[in-house]
């Protein structure tokens, strides 16, 4: 798709943050520019800032492929109708269609069921 997202990290500071694409990413400046004072402190922030969007009060739930903003709510819902592997999922969300680093966590959503 053409985008790439890349954060660089330092002795556990944000040193680089880098947003592209053909037409202008939706990115939450102020989001971004904060982590460079106070880092996220677990790896929900640290997907939030890779996506470029806060995840707090998102309906999206936790964002998994940064690429495409796709979230984990979306996720289980393609899961409970059917998509049953990365692929699947790739194609009904285009998660996992990109870079590639949320296979893993695809994988994982796949294989543990919700929880209430």
């Amino acid at each position: 798709a053409g985008e790439y997202r890349l954060l660089a990290w330092r002795a556990g500071e944000l040193q680089l943050a880098f947003y592209a694409a053909p037409r202008l990413p939706l990115l939450d400046h102020e989001l971004i520019a904060a982590a460079f004072r106070a880092p996220p402190a677990d790896a929900a922030g640290r997907f939030a800032l890779l996506a470029g969007r806060a995840a707090q009060g998102n309906s999206a739930g936790r964002i998994i492929c940064s690429c495409f903003g796709v979230g984990e709510t979306a996720i289980r819902q393609a899961v409970a109708q059917g998509c049953d592997s990365p692929a699947a999922l790739g194609a009904a969300l285009k998660c996992g269609t990109n870079c590639g680093s949320c296979l893993p966590e695809l994988k994982l959503l796949l294989s543990t069921p919700a929880t209430a």
